[in-house]
C-alpha cells in the first residue's frame, strides 16, 4: 500500500516517501481507493479468478489517470494453471497496471513468473528500532512498559513489526495494561530469566544432577519446553559468537546488555562444548518437532551437555578430550613428547649369549687378550665376539652378581622358563627356540642344547639378539643372578617336555619340510586340527 501511495501521490517528497494527507493518499489508507485492488490468493488461485483479474486489466481504466496497482497476497498460493494464466498478463502488462506478488515463500513460484518479476526482499527490522515502535504505540495506547519487557518482546518476535504489536496486545490484556519482564515470561511460556546463566554454569560445573532438577523447575513453572530449547540454541549461538568473534556489536542485533551477557558466560565454557551444546540442542528441537516426549528429550539433552562421557558422537568425545588437555595445561603437567622407548636389555660384556652352536665354528678374529680367554674355556661350542662396551665410559654399569646354576635346578624349573619365554617372546620367536634342552651349567653360563636335525633353528637363534635378551632376562628372574647362555648342536633328538598349545603343534621338521615345499598345507592342517579337509 505504501508503494501505491508513493506512485500515485501528487505531492511526494523528493525521496519518494508519499505526503499522506492528499485525497489519493488518504483513500489509500481508508482502503476505499479504486486504484488499488487486493486479492486473497490462498482463497482465490483457480484459473477463473485470474482470468477476471486480466479481463478487468484490458477493461477498466484507472481514475485520473492514476496507476492501478493490483495486490495479490499469498502469490505462491496460486496453482500451475491460474499461474500459466497470469504469466501471459506479467509478460506485457498494460501501461496503467502494476502487478505486486507478495508472498514469504518465492521459491514456491513458477520459475516463468520469477524471470518476469522484480524481487524485493523485506529485511527483519532491528531491535532498537521495533523497541522504540513498541514504547511509541505503548504511550498512545496507555499501557505502562518496561524496557525490559519491551525488548523480550521485540527479540521474541524476530524482527517483525505485526508479531510484536500482537504480543505486546497479549500480554497487556494479560497483565491489565501492565507490561513487565514477568508478564512476558508467563504468557509467552518462556523459562525464567535466569534460567540459561543457571544452565551454562551447570555444564561449566559438570553436575548433572543440578541440570535435572533445572529442567523439573522449567516444567512445573509452565514454561514451553520447545521454546525453552530454542531461546537455548539461541544462547549457545551468542556465546559461539562472542568467542569467534571480536566485533561481536557489529555482526549481531541484540541490546548492549544481551551482547555483555553472552561475553561473560563465554568465558565459562571451552569453545568445543559450545559447539556441542548447539549440535544436541539443534537434535532435541528436531526431536521435539517430530512429537516424541518433550520432557524426556529436555532431559537427554541436558545430561549430554552436562555430562560428556554419556554421549558417544564425535563432538562429545571431542570435547572430552579438549577438556582433559584443559586440565593439564591449567595443572602444569607437560604432555609427554613421545612414545617411551622399548627398553633394551643389556648383555654383560663376556657373555656368551647370541653365541652360535656349530660344529664347525668359523675361525673368529680377536685380539690376544680374548684369545686367551677362548683358549682357557673348556666349553664345547664356540661363542661369537662378544658386545663391545663404549670407549668412552667412564665406569661400568653395575649389574647383579653372577649366579651359580646346578643342572637339576634348571631341569626342575625349565617347564616354567619355557612358558616365560614363550609368553614374552612370541609364537613366530617360540618356534625356534621350543627345541632347546639344557644340556650343561658352567658356572652361569647355561648351555642349551639342539637337535642336529634343527640346523635352521640353531642359525636362527644365533641371529635373534632380541630372543637372546629375553632369555637371559627369564633366566636370571627364574633362576635368580646374572645369567649367560649359549647354544650347540646335539646328535639325537629330544621330546619337547612342554608343549606351546593344548592341542599338538607341528615339529620343526615338519615346519623346515614344509618351508623348503616338501610338504603339502593341506596334510599340515589335517595333523594339527585331525578328521580331514574337504576342498
Amino acid at each position: 500500500r505504501i508503494l501505491a501511495k508513493a506512485i500515485n501521490c501528487p505531492d511526494r517528497r523528493e525521496d519518494g516517501e508519499p505526503c499522506n494527507v492528499c485525497l489519493s493518499c488518504l483513500a489509500i489508507t481508508e482502503g476505499s481507493s479504486m486504484d488499488v485492488i487486493e486479492l486473497d490468493a490462498a482463497s482465490h488461485n483457480k484459473v477463473e479468478d485470474v482470468r477476471e483479474i486480466r479481463a478487468n486489466v484490458g477493461t477498466v481504466a484507472s481514475v485520473g489517470g492514476a496507476m492501478r496497482v493490483y495486490i495479490l497476497d499469498e502469490a505462491h498460493m496460486l496453482s500451475r494453471a491460474a499461474a500459466n494464466a497470469l504469466l501471459k498478463t506479467l509478460e506485457e502488462p498494460p501501461e496503467h497496471a502494476l502487478f505486486v506478488l507478495a508472498t514469504t515463500e518465492p521459491y514456491k513460484l513458477p520459475d516463468t513468473i520469477r524471470s518476469r518479476t522484480q524481487r524485493f526482499d523485506f529485511h527483519p527490522i532491528g531491535s532498537e528500532a521495533l523497541i522504540a515502535h513498541l514504547s511509541r504505540v505503548a504511550g498512545a495506547e496507555d499501557i505502562e512498559a518496561t524496557h525490559d519487557a519491551l525488548a523480550l518482546i521485540a527479540r521474541h518476535a524476530s524482527g517483525s513489526a505485526r508479531d510484536a504489536l500482537g504480543l505486546l496486545e497479549q500480554v497487556a490484556a494479560l497483565g491489565l495494561g501492565t507490561v513487565d519482564s514477568k508478564g512476558v515470561t508467563r504468557a509467552l511460556g518462556l523459562a525464567a530469566p535466569d534460567a540459561f546463566a543457571r544452565l551454562v554454569g551447570l555444564i561449566a560445573k559438570e553436575d548433572a544432577a543440578g541440570v535435572l532438577t533445572l529442567a523439573a523447575q522449567i516444567s512445573a513453572e509452565g514454561a514451553d519446553l520447545r521454546r525453552f530449547v530454542s531461546d537455548a540454541l539461541e544462547l549457545f549461538r551468542g556465546l559461539f559468537l562472542a568467542q569467534y568473534a571480536p566485533n561481536l556489536a557489529e555482526i549481531v542485533d541484540e541490546p548492549t546488555e544481551v551482547i555483555e551477557e553472552w561475553k561473560s558466560l563465554a568465558d565459562k565454557l571451552e569453545p568445543s562444548d559450545v559447539l556441542r551444546c548447539i549440535d544436541r540442542l539443534g537434535d532435541a528441537l528436531v526431536q521435539l518437532r517430530e512429537g516424541r516426549e518433550e520432557r524426556l528429550v529436555v532431559e537427554l539433552a541436558l545430561l549430554q551437555m552436562a555430562r560428556p562421557e554419556t554421549a558417544t558422537d564425535p563432538v562429545s568425545l571431542a570435547g572430552r578430550l579438549d577438556r582433559v588437555e584443559e586440565r593439564l595445561r591449567r595443572a602444569g603437567t607437560p604432555a609427554p613428547a613421545s612414545a617411551p622407548a622399548e627398553p633394551k636389555l643389556t648383555v654383560p660384556a663376556p657373555a656368551l649369549s647370541g653365541a652360535v652352536a656349530s660344529p664347525n665354528p668359523p675361525p673368529v678374529a680377536s685380539s690376544p687378550e680374548t684369545a686367551a680367554e677362548a683358549s682357557a674355556s673348556d666349553a664345547p661350542f664356540a661363542a661369537t665376539p662378544p658386545v663391545q662396551e663404549p670407549a668412552a665410559a667412564a665406569s661400568p654399569t653395575p649389574s647383579a652378581p653372577s649366579a651359580v646354576f646346578d643342572l637339576a635346578v634348571v631341569d626342575e624349573k625349565w617347564p616354567a622358563i619355557v612358558a616365560r619365554i614363550r609368553d614374552e617372546a612370541g609364537p613366530r620367536r617360540f618356534a625356534f627356540f621350543r627345541e632347546a634342552r639344557p644340556a650343561a651349567v658352567d658356572g652361569s653360563t647355561l648351555v642349551l642344547e639342539i637337535p642336529e636335525q634343527f640346523k635352521f633353528h640353531l642359525d636362527a637363534l644365533s641371529e635373534d639378539d632380541r630372543l637372546n635378551a629375553i632369555v637371559i632376562s627369564v633366566l636370571a628372574d627364574v633362576l635368580g643372578g646374572s645369567a649367560r647362555v649359549a647354544y650347540r648342536s646335539g646328535a639325537v633328538q629330544v621330546e619337547p617336555e612342554v608343549s606351546a598349545d593344548p592341542v599338538r603343534a607341528p615339529d620343526e621338521a615338519d615346519m623346515d619340510e614344509a618351508t623348503a615345499g616338501a610338504i603339502d598345507p593341506t596334510d599340515l592342517v589335517v595333523d594339527l586340527l585331525g578328521g580331514e579337509v574337504v576342498e
